[in-house]
């Protein structure tokens, strides 16, 4: 028993060394951002109300849903470097892993079954996996997807979903999904299984214990009830991000790793509907959740999540030796990896490799360029280099900044001008952009700085 128990965690493991060690190298603009609030919010001891990161809207309200996450995230790239925060990365994606594989054991599915879906579930988060917040998401949504799994819903599960839910709470908003996804699994009961439910009145109460105990975790945070405000407006109405921002859009179908990612789930919800899962929550849920995902990619890991613990719960064979070989193949891969990409020696490293503007910022601080208009997935980047930006990730502080943002090229008015009458003094864009293209010909800017990646315009005195 053992000998299988370490074979599948190894796989696991495996699968987990190929997504982490391929993510060091994604230079996500937000983690840069997300590293220097945990900065501010370690040497303050406490969480920022406003924002203290732009020059076009300082001082407004700011909701730092994320805050924990931040802070964790700071103090590993402080001690350890990059490799910790994909260190950390690592250990969330495995847990995630290991979570899905001891639910689905916990239910009777076979060591063989659960480890693979387990190391699936790994695999299928390949391109989201990135030392942020999300990261930690990934393996919290897991020990949720455990608890449905077993189903009990006895006292430890009912303070087991609080704490998970408090935990959640200071990571990020997301976790007003958890109380919302017990409350769903109740009506699920009450539609499909009332007349198979022994004890029924209990049951139910104590469903609606957990969905209260996990509401009441939500709460636990900083911003209190405002958590949710933030979520329903930020994430259930913001029609606008699935519009203008590539992670919040609708998925995406073509020759790249989401169309594949799509296509194995798709399978597996074909193969469960053969077996007659599709009234199962397993199913509904998997289901729900890529509904979701196709109107907007944010909702993908949960999908794929949800669809790798179906997988758990068809049937199908798989021996003992097919999983030690898969195991040996996964770590092989893991490994293989390293002396092909490398790995980082640092952030800046890595900013450079992704194409961010590391030569402007250098001239920027070196000539001290004021009230930079910038591109928005350099705004991180910028403030991590403690430069106040016009715009970054964080969207939902900027309002109708936000809106003029994304409108500069649909105005009547030429976009140099349009820029000037934000009162920015320089305008840092993409090299060959349309900014670019238009400021070169600007008798309001000169062009003062140019690199392959960036270049820079300085308003005329």
């Amino acid at each position: 028993m053992f000998a299988k128990k370490k074979w599948g965690m190894l796989f696991i493991l495996g699968c987990s060394l190929i997504v982490a060690i391929t993510s060091l190298w994604i230079a996500d603009p937000d983690v840069f951002w997300h590293l220097k609030v945990g900065e501010w919010i370690v040497s303050n001891r406490a969480v920022p109300g406003t924002d203290i990161y732009s020059w076009s809207v300082y001082g407004r309200p700011w909701t730092a849903h994320q805050w924990f996450w931040e802070a964790l995230m700071y103090l590993t790239y402080r001690y350890t470097g990059v490799l910790g925060l994909g260190g950390v990365a690592l250990l969330m994606v495995f847990a995630a892993g290991i979570l899905v594989r001891a639910g689905l054991m916990a239910v009777g599915a076979p060591d063989e079954r659960a480890s693979a879906a387990g190391g699936i579930a790994v695999l299928l988060l390949v391109g989201w996996l990135k030392p942020w917040p999300q990261a930690g998401v990934y393996a919290l949504f897991a020990a949720y997807l455990y608890l449905s799994l077993r189903g009990e819903w006895g006292p430890r599960d009912i303070l087991l979903a609080g704490a998970l839910s408090l935990l959640w709470g200071n990571i990020h908003s997301t976790a007003v999904m958890f109380p919302l996804l017990l409350f769903a699994e109740t009506i699920w009961l009450l539609i499909f299984k009332e007349g198979k439910i022994k004890d029924k009145r209990e049951i139910l109460y104590r469903r609606l214990a957990a969905f209260v105990a996990a509401s009441a975790g939500t709460l636990c945070n900083p911003h209190g009830i405002g958590l949710w405000r933030y979520a329903v407006c930020e994430g259930l109405l913001s029609s606008q991000y699935r519009e203008n921002i590539s992670s919040w859009m609708p998925y995406v179908f073509g020759f790249n790793i989401l169309a594949l990612v799509f296509f194995v789930s798709i399978v597996i919800l074909f193969l469960a509907v053969r077996q007659g899962k599709e009234k199962e929550l397993a199913f509904m849920r998997a289901g729900g959740f890529w509904a979701l995902a196709l109107m907007s990619r944010i909702y993908s890991p949960y999908a794929v999540l949800s669809t790798a613990a179906l997988l758990g719960l068809l049937k199908f064979r798989l021996e003992a030796g097919s999983l030690k070989r898969l195991m040996v193949l996964a770590l092989a891969a893991g490994v293989a990896i390293i002396p092909v990409r490398g790995l980082p020696a640092d952030l800046d490293e890595v900013a450079r490799e992704g194409g961010y503007p590391v030569g402007a910022l250098d001239f920027i601080e070196q000539h001290g360029c004021e009230k930079v208009y910038n591109d928005h997935g350099w705004g991180g980047y910028l403030i991590w280099k403690g430069i106040p930006v016009y715009i970054d990730g964080r969207n939902d502080v900027y309002g109708e900044v936000f809106d003029d943002f994304l409108n500069l090229t649909k105005t009547e008015k030429a976009v140099g001008d349009a820029i000037a009458e934000k009162n920015a003094q320089t305008v840092l864009t993409e090299t060959g952009g349309t900014k670019d293209l238009v400021l070169r010909d600007s008798s309001l800017w000169d062009e003062a700085y140019r690199d392959k990646y960036s270049v820079i315009y300085i308003r005329k005195r």
